[in-house]
């Protein structure tokens, strides 16, 4: 019965959802589906809400803060200076309202079987309803169950914390901002929702083959989305060392070139506007997320959550940190050996060690990977310092073993730099012991 009255209200809805352009992501690290949609009509529940500072705090380095609404119920809180390589700070709301029929409509719709993204629309409209009208893009991709720092998503401190993924990471050396995209998932449900009984629910339905149905995300800034539905089904994905299938709602980039303006899809590529937008749209385009408020913001929401199983703690530090991505995205072809990472530091095409620094971290903590043969690889002083730092970082998490000790005691005596971070390394090895 309760689900027949949600299909009569759906029924007359008064939003107009137009498919205006496709898209076939580019990039081999983010191979995702794109639709750039008209949504005209809808209701504006959803909305990324601002701020203006107080006029004694305009100037001040995090000066913009906006939340994001569901109805007058906060999600999320945010706090920023506007850069797009700097990082935000986050604080978790009040979680989604149970009595949320969109959210609940979407869920039971996407848990059956469907064929495409043109599909999936009709699915999601509920909650694309709920949007301020404008351009938006729906893509379907997978996402990692972590902050993008090596942290479980639904792990969140309460208070607003910096978030390095809410940015574009740029390289210094290089002078360039590594690809960016949608891939880290924030929360927007209470820790205290969580149920471990439906999270091990998903993961038998995953450990018998089945696809789990994607979750629901709407994309912040740079590598961050927050997690509108679907809580459990990432926590199952961590468990099970597997990535996140999403729906990700998102409003495209925008960006001039020789005075033509151009829309930028999730994947970093660029379409003329005038080739898909009419100047009918154009008016949409220029939309607001949100809306402007007065005032101070609510506070953050407190209360405490679950102490997470060490499962979880350790499953999302295998998961690639959020300037991995970038560099997996950079070089998608790169094999994660001795080889193929001295090619990426050294090879004249590459030259690229801080790339190739990364990529050991990440490959030494896959599980099965030898982490203690691939890092003896880059230990001589012929490699370049920073690749061969992260070698001795990788080394110096093995401890009680007898080669990894010789060879820390080795750098004590010959390294002729106290100031050397591979013999602050060394020099550190056994402090660790000492709490053991």
């Amino acid at each position: 019965m309760e689900m027949a009255k949600e299909r009569d209200i759906m029924l007359f809805q008064k939003e107009k959802i137009e498919v205006i352009a496709e898209h076939r992501g580019c990039l081999a690290a983010f191979p995702s589906e794109h639709l750039l949609l008209a949504v005209r009509g809808s209701c504006g529940r959803l909305s990324m809400d601002w701020f203006e500072p107080e006029k004694e705090s305009r100037g001040c380095e995090t000066d913009y803060r906006s939340i994001l609404y569901l109805g007058e119920t906060p999600l999320l809180r945010i706090q920023a200076n506007g850069s797009p390589t700097c990082e935000s700070m986050l604080a978790a709301g009040y979680g989604i309202p149970e009595d949320c029929r969109e959210i609940r409509s979407v869920r039971a719709a996407l848990d059956k079987p469907y064929a495409g993204l043109a599909d999936a629309l009709e699915r999601v409209r509920p909650v694309l309803g709920l949007l301020q009208p404008g351009i938006y893009v729906l893509s379907y991709s997978d996402y990692y169950p972590t902050d993008g720092d090596g942290h479980f998503f639904w792990d969140v401190p309460e208070s607003l914390t910096s978030f390095k993924a809410t940015s574009e990471y740029y390289d210094s050396d290089k002078h360039r901002v590594l690809p960016c995209f949608p891939c880290y998932l924030y929360p927007a449900q209470s820790a205290q929702k969580y149920d471990p009984q439906q999270a091990e629910n998903y993961r038998r339905r995953l450990r018998a083959g089945e696809a789990l149905p994607p979750v629901l995300a709407y994309s912040l800034w740079g590598y961050m989305s927050v997690l509108l539905d679907g809580h459990h089904r990432a926590c199952a994905c961590a468990l099970e060392e597997k990535t996140v299938p999403a729906l990700t709602i998102s409003r495209p980039g925008r960006i001039w070139r020789e005075g033509i303006l151009h829309i930028v899809w999730p994947d970093g590529s660029e379409t003329p506007a005038a080739d898909i937008i009419t100047p009918a749209q154009q008016k949409l385009l220029d939309c607001p997320l949100g809306r402007k408020r007065r005032g101070t913001p609510p506070p953050i929401a407190s209360g405490v959550g679950p102490v997470w199983d060490i499962e979880y703690i350790k499953a999302a530090q295998r998961y690639p940190m959020y300037a991995d991505a970038g560099a997996l995205a950079l070089y998608p072809g790169m094999e994660l050996n001795a080889e193929g990472l001295r090619c990426l530091a050294m090879d004249d095409d590459h030259e690229d060690p801080d790339s190739a620094a990364r990529l050991l971290r990440y490959a030494a903590r896959q599980p099965g990977a030898d982490a203690k043969d691939l890092a003896m690889a880059f230990i001589e002083p012929g490699y370049p310092d920073v690749l061969r730092q992260s070698a001795f970082e990788v080394l110096d998490r093995m401890k009680d073993d007898p080669e990894i000790d010789e060879l820390m005691i080795s750098v004590l005596v010959n390294c002729e730099r106290e100031d050397d971070p591979v013999y602050r390394i060394a020099n550190g090895h056994w402090d660790s012991l000492d709490g053991e």
